[in-house]
């Protein structure tokens, strides 16, 4: 007996960020949005450009790897709209921790969702 085909959930093509809408775009290996100049030889999993409110992540990804790229930038994000500068290694443990609490804690993301009126 075959297995059903496990299916991603659909990927966000915006993500409001501090009230505003970042665009979001999966992109093959090499594609520019993931180079920080046309110089970078060595661009990343995920790039994103706060100013032009642009997040950029490679494609074809692991599923959790693409999930930890897309919360790695958005940290990124915040680290911009709030004027703090946590460092690279602070970001990627941010991101892959975040991730894990959010997995391993589904009712977590209802609670905080929650206005406190029942």
């Amino acid at each position: 007996m075959s297995r059903p085909k496990r299916t991603v959930p659909l990927r966000p093509e915006r993500i409001r960020i501090l009230g505003k809408r970042f665009a979001v775009a999966f992109v093959p290996s090499g594609d520019p949005g993931l180079r920080d100049s046309p110089e970078d030889n060595e661009p990343g999993v995920g790039r994103c450009d706060p100013d032009r409110q642009q997040i950029w992540i490679e494609a074809g990804q692991p599923i959790e790897s693409e999930q930890d790229a897309v919360l790695h930038e958005i940290i990124h994000c915040l680290e911009h709209a709030m004027n703090v500068e946590a460092g690279e290694e602070v970001v990627r443990g941010l991101a892959t921790g975040l991730l894990a609490v959010i997995k391993d804690n589904p009712r977590l993301i209802t609670y905080l969702r929650s206005d406190g009126l029942a």
